[in-house]
């Protein structure tokens, strides 16, 4: 239970970091934000599932946020290559991926929570970064994409966290 509270915490701390990091353009707080995501990974016991799981969120986050960069239904900040998916962002997919294991475990094989808090959560963390100033969503069907792609996406990272 506590490594599932400091998994949690360190994941809250990450997606923090790294949004205000991109909101002000500070390499500074992408590097914390980095060091913070190896922390998280040391903690969870550095496991190949996790590793394997970070991997396949890094590679899934890099796609859908380069495809929702690319036909500009979302602009980021502090970006190093036009149209592709910044670093911060798939930090914070792997971050995201760090909790499927631990303090997000309790939604394994409940596919229908999955849907719902993967189309619920993955928007509200885009338009609270769009509060914050780390991206513009910048169409109106942003929001409906990101709702039907995180809906998809969570219960597909959860059932490969389980193919061992």
């Amino acid at each position: 239970m506590k490594n599932n509270i400091i998994n949690f915490i360190l994941f809250q701390s990450v997606w923090f970091v790294l949004i205000l990091s991109a909101a002000h353009l500070s390499y500074y707080g992408m590097t914390l934000g980095i060091l913070l995501i190896i922390l998280q990974l040391m903690l969870a016991g550095n496991t190949p599932n996790d590793w394997l799981i970070g991997l396949l969120a890094l590679a899934a986050g890099f796609i859908h946020d380069s495809l929702l960069n690319y036909f500009n239904f979302i602009s980021y900040n502090l970006v190093f290559i036009d149209k592709f998916s910044p670093i911060w962002i798939v930090g914070l997919w792997v971050s995201f991926a760090l909790t499927i294991n631990h303090s997000l475990s309790w939604l394994k094989n409940k596919v229908v929570l999955q849907v719902f808090f993967g189309g619920i959560g993955g928007p509200l963390a885009y338009l609270a970064g769009q509060k914050l100033g780390a991206i513009e969503l910048t169409s109106d069907n942003t929001s409906y994409i990101l709702i039907v792609s995180w809906a998809i996406l969570t219960p597909l990272i959860f059932f490969f966290s389980n193919k061992r």
